[in-house]
């Protein structure tokens, strides 16, 4: 008898499956979904955490990850790291090359995701707006770049049909739906068939919550949950607004964060660039 498969799944809370959980809170997301599709004796890690960034990932999620020996792995990060103060595109590079160099490396299939455009779910002020999309950018160039080198597969979020439709999304506006994960499975499903015998992915439909039901989970959950995260995030967002005036008032003083290349391996393995 042929030994089982060892799904294993690392990142952040897009990966634990925030935004789909039953009543008890138990979360079950987009990579549960897929799970019980793929027909094949199964073993299935989840051993992501919410918050987490990209070292994260590396310096504790990994071991846990090479210790399990997947078959299959999938890596979602990026979304963390572009909020703070301290983000770093060759970091974030280094980051998600060794992660995905190391399950490679144990003969696993990998998948990536491609961060979606919040300000096409979220109203953001014009300055915040404007840092994500450039952060944002340079970590879709960054995982794409490593998917190529590492011929790892690449799940464009952006290309997913209806993607940005209220029902993909969770009242937060920040994770997806229920609805939401079961796409993004569908959408795994469809570039590990070459691989897996994966089943259809059944998706459940969802009653989008009335304005009165937002406002209520808003001051039942969502504004315990601001408050929490704001003596991390809010501080973060403040800052990053403040220097990014500042920045446009004195061009000169803007960083390399900015002008950052990673290799398009696609084109070719020598010094062909796409700029992030």
């Amino acid at each position: 008898m042929s030994s089982p498969l060892r799904f294993v799944v690392l990142g952040d809370s897009a990966a634990a499956g925030i935004g789909d959980s039953d009543k008890h809170g138990n979360n079950f997301g987009w990579g549960y979904y897929l799970a019980r599709a793929i027909q094949t004796p199964l073993v299935y890690v989840n051993v992501s955490r919410p918050g987490a960034q990209s070292q994260e990932v590396r310096d504790v999620q990994l071991k846990h990850a090479l210790d399990f020996n997947p078959n299959l792995a999938a890596v979602i990060v990026g979304g963390n790291d572009v909020l703070r103060n301290g983000f770093s595109p060759q970091r974030f590079h280094q980051n998600l090359r060794e992660i995905v160099s190391e399950l490679t490396a144990l003969k696993s299939t990998v998948m990536l995701l491609e961060l979606h455009d919040p300000n096409k779910i979220l109203k953001l002020p014009k300055t915040l707006a404007g840092i994500l999309d450039r952060r944002i950018t340079m970590v879709n160039a960054i995982t794409k770049s490593v998917a190529q080198e590492f011929s790892a597969k690449l799940l464009q979020t952006r290309q997913i049909s209806d993607i940005y439709s209220k029902d993909m999304w969770h009242v937060d506006r920040m994770h997806p739906s229920k609805k939401g994960h079961q796409y993004l499975a569908k959408n795994f499903r469809k570039i590990l068939l070459d691989e897996i015998p994966v089943e259809p992915v059944p998706i459940s439909p969802v009653q989008v919550k009335s304005r009165k039901e937002s406002i209520s989970w808003m001051l039942l959950k969502g504004t315990p949950w601001f408050f929490k995260r704001s003596f991390d995030l809010l501080p973060a967002i403040l800052f990053l607004i403040a220097k990014e005036k500042l920045l446009n008032a004195f061009g000169g003083l803007r960083s390399k964060e900015n002008n950052v290349h990673f290799a398009n391996f696609a084109q070719s393995q020598s010094t062909e660039a796409i700029s992030a």
